[in-house]
């Protein structure tokens, strides 16, 4: 049976919820409904943390993004990251340490004829670029989680900024 989202989770934010569950089951249901909440949100972007805690040695997290989201471009410091597209489209995207885009791998769900799994095992500066309305994914990573552990560089757009966003985004279309 899979995870109840309306008993089964703790929210810790309008964009977080975290199973409280031992043994976590997810079904297409349940992926449906992680996506219509998305679009109640304020940012319309939701996260189910599969794991407990931040503190745990995996994270495991479905994870949906709007069309237009900007993902900061970051790294992690000695984490691996996985991603595997359940739904939608995007550009997996990565870059040198002075924001040069060194690589742009097309991913969709395993239907699609794209990559619909990346792994990122080195400390490169990523981000994503989403293609479709919504994108839906799992990430995993080593935990635990810490702030210090990602570093956004000098050379990403601050995100309040639109015009910067919008002109990278432009860059992005442009590049390959």
């Amino acid at each position: 049976m899979s995870i109840d989202l309306d008993s089964e989770i703790v929210v810790q934010s309008d964009e977080v919820l975290i199973s409280n569950l031992k043994n976590v089951a997810i079904d297409q249901d349940v992926i449906k409904k992680l996506a219509n909440l998305a679009n109640g949100t304020s940012r319309k972007r939701l996260r189910l943390c599969a794991h407990e805690s931040i503190d745990d040695h995996i994270h495991e997290m479905f994870i949906v993004h709007p069309q237009g989201a900007y993902i900061p471009p970051h790294k992690h410091l000695g984490k691996s990251e996985s991603l595997f597209v359940l739904s939608g489209q995007c550009d997996y995207l990565l870059f040198s340490e002075n924001g040069e885009i060194t690589g742009k791998r097309r991913m969709g769900d395993i239907a699609s004829g794209h990559s619909f799994y990346f792994r990122l095992s080195e400390s490169i500066f990523h981000s994503l670029f989403i293609l479709t309305e919504q994108l839906v994914f799992l990430e995993v990573t080593k935990g635990p989680f810490r702030k210090s552990d990602m570093v956004i560089p000098e050379w990403a757009p601050a995100e309040d900024s639109l015009t910067d966003i919008q002109q990278f985004f432009e860059s992005i279309e442009a590049w390959g």
